[in-house]
C-alpha cells in the first residue's frame, strides 16, 4: 500500500460473504487433492511464499495442481491443509492463517507449515492468491491497515 493511501472502505457485505465461502470451497478442494476448476478465472496466479520447499508463481488450473504436488511432495498422505483464521476480508480479497501439518515424507516426523495467505475475487472467481510470511505484509498487500482497521475488516 502506498504511503499515505487510507485503507478501502469495507461496504459490500454479500461480496465479503461469498468471498468466505468461495475460500471455504478452495481449503476443501485443497484437501481433497482437487482443482477448483469452477472458481478460479482465467488469468489465475498464485505466488507461493519464498520457502525451502518453493518459490514460485504458479498459473491457472495447472498452476493449482502443480503447487499442490510441489507442497505436499513434503508430506505422507494424508496431511491436512487447514485455515485457521480469518484475520480480514475486504469486497474483494481474504486474508486468512493457513496450515498444512503431517508428517514429513523423509523423515516420517511431525512437520507443519504456516503462513498468511491472501486471496482475490473477482466476479466470483479467484484471480490470484499470495502467501506471506507475516500478517503484516498480508495485510498491506491487500491494502488493508492493521490494528483497527483490521477490527473493522472483520465487522468486530
Amino acid at each position: 500500500m502506498e504511503m499515505g493511501v487510507p485503507p478501502r472502505p469495507y461496504r459490500d457485505t454479500a461480496s465479503r460473504r461469498h468471498n468466505i465461502e468461495l475460500h471455504e470451497r478452495v481449503i476443501d478442494a485443497v484437501n481433497a487433492r482437487e482443482v477448483p476448476v469452477e472458481i478460479l478465472a482465467p488469468d489465475f496466479h498464485m505466488v507461493n511464499r519464498a520457502s525451502a520447499v518453493t518459490d514460485y508463481t504458479y498459473h491457472g488450473a495447472t498452476g493449482w495442481q502443480d503447487w499442490m504436488d510441489d507442497i505436499f511432495e513434503e508430506f505422507v498422505a494424508g496431511a491436512r491443509y487447514d485455515m485457521e483464521e480469518i484475520v480480514a476480508e475486504a469486497e474483494d480479497c481474504v486474508v486468512a492463517s493457513f496450515r498444512i501439518a503431517g508428517l514429513s515424507s523423509l523423515s516420517r516426523r511431525p512437520l507443519e507449515f504456516r503462513w498468511t495467505g491472501v486471496t482475490w475475487f473477482r466476479d466470483g472467481k479467484a484471480t490470484r492468491a499470495a502467501g506471506y510470511a507475516t500478517l503484516g505484509e498480508a495485510l498491506e498487500a491487500a491494502g488493508i491497515g492493521s490494528g483497527e482497521d483490521r477490527l473493522l475488516a472483520r465487522g468486530r
